[in-house]
């Protein structure tokens, strides 16, 4: 089995795993994500969270680690919330003062993301990148969904390179994820137990 075979693999176990949780199960985790994620004790994860003046998010779909209720945790503090939007073969985010309908829309494959009307954020803006994620390996390395975004995008910001955040649940760690040159890996991963999620 080849790489991109292996990855294929992986993909479609998460992906029906992750169609499996419940509306409730998202809803209590959407909920608790923000004490969570503030009661982690890393000084580092810590340290950029409390200095972000930018972070930018993801609008969860399918089952993905819902972080809209993290994002609005981070806005009412008054810090500055960016999503993406796909243009042609990249990602480009653009700052939201809320998550309401007026700020967004849904995409041809069903994904809500920001009105492409604004000033688009230089990569280089963004102190925090709360990443989204097929699964991991315990090193951090990232299967994303394979369209190479994220890759992309976080090259683009080259030195200035944001923190990069990793929330996934816990049947998302992979030890044989593969990893190849252009993987990006997680600065931090944020592991939600498997007992907040399951029966």
């Amino acid at each position: 089995m080849n790489i991109e075979e292996e990855k294929s693999k992986i993909r479609k176990e998460i992906k029906r795993r992750r169609m499996g949780l419940s509306p409730e199960v998202l809803a209590k985790i959407e909920k608790e994500l923000p004490e969570f994620i503030t009661s982690i004790d890393d000084d580092e994860l810590r340290s950029k969270l409390k200095k972000a003046k930018r972070i930018a998010f993801y609008r969860s779909f399918k089952g993905e680690v819902p972080v809209d209720g993290l994002a609005e945790f981070f806005m009412a503090k008054g810090i500055t919330c960016c999503f993406p939007r796909v243009e042609d073969d990249d990602i480009v985010f653009y700052d939201c003062k809320s998550l309401g309908k007026d700020e967004f829309e849904e995409s041809p494959l069903g994904i809500r993301e920001p009105l492409g009307s604004k000033k688009p954020v230089d990569p280089k803006d963004i102190d925090v990148v709360v990443l989204p994620a097929v699964a991991y390996n315990e090193e951090g390395t990232r299967l994303g969904m394979g369209g190479g975004f994220y890759d992309r995008f976080i090259s683009r910001s080259g030195s200035g390179r944001p923190y990069l955040l990793g929330i996934c649940y816990e049947f998302q760690i992979c030890s044989d994820v593969p990893s190849e040159g252009h993987d990006i890996s997680a600065d931090f991963i944020a592991v939600i137990p498997e007992e907040e999620y399951t029966d």
